[in-house]
């Protein structure tokens, strides 16, 4: 029995899975009431011109997990692009311990714990911003917290932190307390603005922004310049406010082009968050509103609420990096994507959000990106067949005024082998259990999970079976025979991904999802609980890689003669001839069409072998 999945539904649209999605179509296949076995087909589907939500490999989200308010930031001491944000999951005032990630090429991040003051808040804290000191050369970090601004300084991008003024505790640390402005939202999102060797921040909230000068003493500490004859506005603190700003909520950022400034925010909130701009020819205004949204809510492409954002120049080329609503919605589940802008005298091209980001198209970063797929190690799991114990249902509900339709099995086993930071697999009861048909025997170096969470714990384990043990999917579910890879039951790790090593040949691994550190509390829970289930455990991506082999340069014998590093070692050669040949089973198999015009116009060759004189040497076939 099959049956077509269902598709995703989108508020305020009819519903056809005719011509949806160019993306993977998938067949269902019903084994038993507990068992999901997904075959995966990429087909193009018909009427649409973008990619889908859930189509392998989109650009969009470019982090796993959730995180929001990124401030992106290229070091060019470390060649690393960073992006810290708030880490996201539960409810803001719940919000985890800070995170940044690091990457060189977008492709590959790492992500790292922040290490600040003892004298600040653990939480919440929200909103960051970093820069690096046109002339002192130290880094600066900023935190919002409910009670002020926070303003930290250290020598590397990734800490750790100092706190950046002369307070020492919690109550006199912060760079400006919230309140001490013009009362009621001056506390929220302050982001620097560096103009030549002039560090400003911009600050404010309920559409109400404004621009202050920092100053920095000899000794490194940070605070605000009142000495400034712009900042007409505050008492205790001097700033401008920044008037002729419409449409605005929050999340203000300001960046120059030329001699125009520009200053981008956040309007309206949750699903229908959306970013909007004005422009000046001086930081502190008077600024011109623009028509249009950069990012918006985009039913059609599955995207909902870009807002809160920073915007990087790399080369010639702009770029607008913004938090997004998990799709279907989920709030306070937000990640992080990436698209390009376009910047023509006092415009900024409007409505850019996609799926694919950065992942396609030409510019800086997408080069970047398309040069380190193309060199990167092949994810051998990647688009293959999988078998789960069960997939988890997207509950629905209200969430915000609006309501999003249930939909069954919307936490699909293939999701975790899509290479996509907008999916993840889901088992609807623990413990769980995912198993990857790779096709056939592969020597296996390690695998690498990724969850939901980066900072939960996971408890989980990883079998492998090879072909000569089990035929096919449903004999190696059945299988005794399972073999130990990785054993995590009692992990204590709160980190993702993790990475798990063993070499062995395999056909069939097998993760099985045991338990997680998860919130129960029902203030952190509740607002999940709107539209979906709150003690999901998510696996985002599964991958498995062979391992990492160096080839002997001058060798006297043969290397990988028994392909259990598949091809590696070897060239294949027609000349002339036609065939294709490809390692099955730890076997090197041949298909000869036309041999073409000589007997050796067809060749299975290794290069680099070293013979010596008077030695003797044996080859030998099995």
């Amino acid at each position: 029995m099959t049956s077509v999945p269902k598709c995703p539904q989108i508020p305020g649209r009819s519903h056809s899975c005719q011509g949806w999605m160019p993306g993977p179509r998938h067949v269902r296949i019903a084994t038993s009431p507990r068992l999901i076995l997904v075959v995966a087909a990429w087909v193009i589907g018909t009427g649409v011109s973008r990619a889908a939500w859930d189509t392998p490999e989109n650009g969009n989200p470019i982090l796993p997990g959730y995180f929001a308010d990124p401030s992106i930031f290229f070091d060019s001491a470390s060649s690393q692009y960073l992006v810290y944000a708030t880490t996201d999951g539960n409810w803001i005032s719940y919000s985890s311990e800070p995170t940044v990630w690091s990457t060189t090429d977008f492709v590959h991040w790492k992500s790292s714990f922040v290490s600040l003051p003892s004298s600040w808040p653990t939480s919440p804290l929200w909103a960051p911003s970093i820069i690096k000191h046109p002339t002192n050369g130290r880094y600066y970090l900023i935190y919002a917290d409910n009670g002020g601004t926070f303003i930290a300084s250290a020598s590397s991008p990734l800490g750790p932190w100092s706190n950046a003024t002369s307070g020492t505790t919690t109550s006199t640390a912060p760079l400006y307390a919230s309140g001490s402005m013009w009362g009621g939202g001056d506390g929220i999102d302050a982001q620097f603005f560096l103009d030549g060797n002039t560090v400003y921040m911009t600050f404010g909230g309920g559409g109400h922004f404004g621009i202050a000068r920092l100053a920095f003493a000899t000794n490194g500490l940070a605070s605000i310049d009142n000495s400034d004859a712009r900042m007409t506005d505050g008492t205790t603190h001097k700033y401008k406010s920044l008037d002729g700003i419409q449409n605005a909520l929050e999340g203000s950022c300001m960046f120059k082009n030329g001699s125009t400034y520009f200053l981008t925010f956040s309007n309206n909130a949750c699903q229908n968050y959306n970013v909007q701009y004005a422009y000046a020819s001086s930081p502190v205004g008077p600024f011109t509103s623009a028509d249009g949204q950069i990012v918006a809510r985009d039913n059609a492409k599955g995207i909902l609420g870009p807002g809160h954002h920073s915007v990087l120049q790399v080369g010639s080329t702009w770029y607008i990096c913004y938090h997004r609503q998990h799709y279907q919605y989920v709030d306070v589940k937000r990640q992080i994507c990436m698209n390009q802008i376009t910047i023509n005298g006092n415009s900024i091209s409007t409505g850019v959000q996609t799926q694919e980001g950065i992942g396609s198209g030409t510019g800086a970063l997408e080069a970047l990106v398309a040069a380190a797929r193309a060199k990167d190690e092949t994810d051998l799991a990647f688009g293959k067949t999988v078998l789960a114990s069960s997939e988890s249902d997207y509950k629905g509900g209200t969430g915000n005024w609006e309501s999003f339709d249930a939909i069954p099995h919307f936490y699909a086993a293939r999701y975790a082998v899509d290479h996509n930071n907008g999916t993840l697999w889901s088992p609807s009861t623990l413990p769980g259990n995912l198993i990857v048909d790779l096709g056939a025997n592969y020597f296996v170096g390690r695998c690498e999970t990724t969850f939901e969470y980066v900072l939960r714990t996971y408890r989980y384990k990883i079998d492998y079976l090879s072909a000569s043990e089990a035929a096919n999917l449903a004999q190696a579910q059945a299988s005794t025979a399972w073999h130990p890879y990785a054993d995590r039951s009692a992990n204590t790790q709160k980190l993702s991904p993790v990475v798990d090593s063993l070499s062995t040949t395999a056909r069939y691994l097998r993760l099985t999802v045991l338990a997680a550190d998860i919130p129960t509390a029902a203030d952190e829970i509740n607002t999940i609980l709107q539209t979906d289930y709150a003690d999901r455990i998510g696996v985002f991506e599964f991958k498995v890689f062979a391992p990492i082999v160096t080839i002997p340069a001058h060798r006297d014998s043969v290397f990988n003669g028994g392909f259990g590093f598949g091809s590696l070692g070897w060239t294949f050669n027609t000349w002339g001839g036609t065939a294709t040949g490809s390692v099955v089973n730890d076997e090197y198999k041949i298909q000869i069409d036309s041999i073409g015009q000589h007997n050796s116009s067809i060749q299975l060759v290794q290069n680099g072998i070293i013979l010596e004189r008077g030695k003797s040497y044996e080859v030998k076939f099995d």
